[in-house]
């Protein structure tokens, strides 16, 4: 293993077409060998320790890997979250719907936050709101796995898990029969199948069927508006993360009175509906 500095990993990354190449270098270092990153930017030419597993993160982030499952955690809303290739990468976009939640959801109020994933949704509203009563659903087991470990550790498993399809009106009533919610929340799949096809690297590595509906990628809206609107008590809102490009689209789909707000980028990026 060559000695390395922290300018050969910047230059490694960005020879790999990594654009954020000094950012993400300090990460790396920091993370696998404890270094401060303020020590980092201060000396960026000094020796680091050999460091077998620094080594590898780096050669794995080369083939473009994404960094949060090299790390095995993201930041996301203030709290640290554990990821894996199991579940979508928390990203910046979703705090958006998060922060409607957190605001919208009346007190004691409940929250169902559908197709979880990481739970990123569903503990951050838990988290910050502790009078809130949330209840997570995830399909796959091996994604649930992880969102139950988030709930353990940032909310102390206040959040409900239940595994199922979100798409699915059998399992609907098998869970929720009798129930109702304050608040339904998801940030489903809604990249289209022919997007797939071009997406940047990274992505590749993420679990399809969090990205994708496999069509037009607005099945999951269609399906869980049909389904879980009987759930939504009066005053109620139901409320949609989505491509920058489907605001229209998922408006049509939740009614004329839905509104649609922007991200930090100004991109048209949550819809949401208030049941009359």
């Amino acid at each position: 293993m060559p000695k390395m500095k922290l300018c050969d990993i910047s230059s490694r990354l960005r020879n790999a077409g990594i654009d954020s190449a000094d950012f993400e270098a300090r990460l790396l270092v920091s993370h696998f060998t404890g270094i401060s990153e303020s020590r980092l930017i201060a000396d960026r030419d000094a020796d680091l320790p050999e460091s077998t597993a620094l080594w590898e993160a780096v050669k794995r982030r080369c083939t473009r890997e994404p960094l949060q499952y090299i790390l095995g955690e993201w930041d996301f809303m203030g709290l640290t979250f554990k990821v894996t290739p199991d579940c979508l990468i928390p990203r910046a976009d979703t705090e958006l719907l998060c922060e409607l939640a957190i605001s919208k959801l009346p007190k004691d109020g409940r929250v169902l936050d559908l197709c979880t994933g990481s739970g990123c949704i569903a503990a951050s509203v838990a988290h910050y709101r502790r009078d809130a009563d949330a209840c997570a659903l995830e399909k796959f087991e091996r994604t649930a796995d992880v969102a139950k470990e988030n709930f353990e550790k940032l909310t102390g498993s206040r959040v409900r898990l239940v595994i199922a399809d979100a798409t699915s009106s059998a399992d609907a009533e098998k869970h929720f029969a009798g129930e109702s919610f304050d608040m339904i929340v998801s940030n489903p799949p809604y990249v289209t199948a022919e997007e797939m096809s071009s997406l940047e690297c990274e992505l590749s590595f993420e679990p399809s069927a969090a990205l994708t509906d496999g069509g037009d990628g607005l099945g999951f809206y269609r399906a869980i508006t049909e389904i879980y609107m009987p759930y939504l008590r009066i005053g109620g809102i139901l409320a949609f993360e989505h491509g920058y490009t489907q605001g229209e689209a998922v408006r049509k789909i939740l009614g004329e009175s839905s509104v649609t707000l922007c991200d930090l980028g100004g991109n048209p990026r949550v819809t949401y509906f208030i049941k009359e």
